[in-house]
């Protein structure tokens, strides 16, 4: 690029922009590599470009999960000197891989339970330890906004597109539905970032997008739908007044009867049917779950472990299934609890599942607090990582998620971006 063409393209950025390429420009080499794998690894996670599968025949994306290592490598290299290995966050993290990797090697389908164990490790540890050394400063943030609505655009454009011309919103989306709905949900930090806090054309583009992504939610006629009106309620009661909030509850209560018409008109058939398989195969695998947690207390049977042989002995608890239908999906496509924490409970013990639980409860509530407090911590509003956390918390309930790298990455990443309080020296000057 000559200089005439240096002097255009910095009258097309704005000032902001010209501030962001020259922070990025004083980063240490190492830092830059970071920014540059960091990225990459989302797009990936995001999009499954590339999908290449390095173990044939292993269901887990051991691509995806390696490069969330890498990026942890990276991580660990660029900024060791703001690491403390001796934290609790740390030993946290290290004590629950370790649990992990136990439970792999106890299993009776080891290779498997060992990969998954891995990507798991790899994918939450990097995920958290991105979000909590890599955006600590307002440009990273933006950078970080930006990126999600670049990886929005081809599961809300493409979904559409399946939906519209193959009734079918996953026709050419090669993910799982519960997976293109959790990204949607937990990548709405991009839009909500805009939406809060950018110009006047930039919330306008975050509202189109939130728009746009609740759309193809809506076209999978999950029952997560239901989840962003309620978010936006539980935001609208707590952070306004009671006249702002008699105004905005209104296109509230009118998304919420929309989304009953449209659920009961495409799903006569399925609306709140006791006896349907989403239903009851949620329901018995509670108790089922727990029947097998008791005979595999410490380590679990290992992640995605084959479970038909705990059905010998367990009697069934839900009325609307029989022993022979519950057995009959055992073996291909029910090797997990439909629920993350049973799974981890089921699949690696209770000392991990207590752990885990634990610290996740605590980050939460001190999100809640910060939210509830309406304050700024780092010039961030609380808003934009609060929904995108309580969502995937809540889908959560009824969807693995965490077994995958994508939905596991990103939902640590938010979980990092946390403010800790962080013991203040004498000397220092109070917050700015």
């Amino acid at each position: 690029m000559n200089q005439s063409d240096r002097n255009i393209f910095s009258q097309l950025l704005s000032s902001r922009d010209k501030r962001i390429f020259k922070w990025l420009s004083e980063l240490s080499e190492a830092e830059q590599a970071l920014c540059a794998v960091f990225f990459i690894t989302c797009f990936q996670l995001a999009t499954k470009f590339p999908n290449i599968v390095l173990v044939p025949g292993e269901r887990t994306k051991v691509f995806s999960g390696l490069l969330c290592g890498a990026t942890l490598f990276a991580l660990v290299i660029a900024k060791r000197t703001r690491i403390r290995f001796r934290s609790p966050e740390w030993l946290i993290c290290l004590a629950l891989s370790l649990l992990c990797l136990v439970s792999g090697l106890f299993s009776e389908d080891m290779s498997s339970s060992l990969w998954r164990a891995i990507i798991l490790i790899l994918s939450g540890v990097g995920g958290y330890w991105c979000g909590r050394l890599l955006f600590d400063h307002p440009f990273a943030r933006l950078l970080l906004a930006r990126l999600c609505l670049i990886v929005l655009i081809p599961p809300i454009c493409l979904g559409a597109a399946g939906y519209h011309l193959h009734d079918n919103v996953l026709h050419f989306v090669d993910i799982h539905k519960h997976i293109l709905n959790n990204l949607l949900l937990v990548l709405s930090f991009g839009p909500l970032y805009m939406l809060l806090n950018g110009k006047r054309f930039e919330k306008v583009i975050g509202f189109i997008y939130l728009v746009a992504g609740y759309y193809v939610l809506s076209l999978s006629f999950d029952p997560m739908i239901w989840f962003p009106p309620l978010l936006l309620g539980g935001v609208l009661l707590f952070r306004l007044n009671k006249r702002q909030l008699g105004l905005a509850l209104v296109p509230v209560v009118c998304l919420f009867l929309l989304v009953g018409y449209f659920h009961n008109h495409k799903l006569q058939k399925r609306f709140f049917d006791m006896a349907d398989i989403s239903y009851w195969v949620r329901a018995e695998n509670v108790f089922f779950s727990y029947h097998i947690a008791k005979k595999r207390p410490l380590t679990g049977i290992g992640l995605v472990a084959p479970r038909l042989e705990y059905l010998d002995d367990y009697s069934m608890v839900y009325p609307y299934v029989k022993k022979e239908q519950f057995a009959a999906i055992l073996p291909r496509e029910n090797r997990s609890s439909e629920n993350q924490f049973f799974t981890f409970m089921c699949d690696l013990g209770f000392p991990f599942l207590f752990l885990y639980t634990f610290s996740v409860l605590i980050l939460y509530i001190r999100l809640t607090r910060w939210m509830l407090s309406k304050r700024k911590v780092k010039a961030i509003n609380p808003v934009v990582i609060w929904v995108p956390v309580t969502a995937a918390l809540l889908h959560f309930q009824f969807f693995d998620g965490l077994l995958h790298p994508q939905t596991s990455w990103f939902f640590h990443l938010f979980l990092g971006m946390i403010p800790t309080r962080e013991k203040r020296k004498r000397s220092q000057a109070p917050h700015l």
